[in-house]
């Protein structure tokens, strides 16, 4: 447990992105959270204002780990390999880490997104920057990162609320195969 001395703003939120691991956003409140940190309710609010800002401050934890994470899935790859590659690594933190479905519809409840859509944007700069190279239409590829994140992020909430009954395996399978189609009509 943690002692009020050694409380930071870093610590209330790995205690709430450890919460949320585990339990989802529904199960991160002031309360609990204080409870977990064995501080009183109030103490919370000279690190994080409220619980929005604590929420975005756990969205944000979580995009930068998925961005961290996806970069190193494509550390030696280029071109179509490296956009599979990412793809995969997206799905496979949304089914291992902390749903897609469960980070963005937290967000939708924010006030003020900049942070998280300026991280989102971060996120989707890593196949911008793969496509580009492949491209020298830069129209070309600015649709088709945006068609190549919307089948991502659709695909994977369409497992995480389960809608498909395969393995993980033939779900990244299939959203490869998806993905190859896309790649090549363009």
């Amino acid at each position: 447990m943690a002692r009020k001395a050694s409380l930071t703003t870093e610590v209330v939120v790995a205690k709430a992105t450890e919460i949320v691991k585990e339990s989802g956003f529904n199960a991160l409140s002031y309360r609990g959270l204080a409870r977990a940190l064995n501080v009183q309710p109030q103490t919370l609010y000279r690190y994080v204002a409220n619980i929005e800002e604590l929420q975005v401050q756990v969205i944000l934890t979580f995009l930068d780990e998925l961005i961290q994470y996806t970069q190193s899935q494509v550390i030696g790859f280029s071109g179509n390999q490296a956009i599979l590659k990412f793809a995969q690594a997206v799905l496979t933190y949304s089914n291992h880490k902390l749903t897609l479905t469960s980070l963005l519809s937290t967000s939708a409840d924010i006030s003020d997104k900049r942070e998280i859509k300026a991280k989102l944007m971060a996120l989707r700069e890593l196949p911008a920057v793969i496509l580009k190279r492949q491209s020298s239409k830069q129209i070309d590829a600015s649709g088709r990162v945006q068609m190549l994140m919307s089948l991502i992020l659709g695909f994977a909430e369409y497992i995480d609320i389960g809608l498909y009954d395969g393995t993980e395996e033939q779900a990244v399978a299939l959203l490869q195969s998806q993905i190859e189609k896309m790649l090549i009509s363009n």
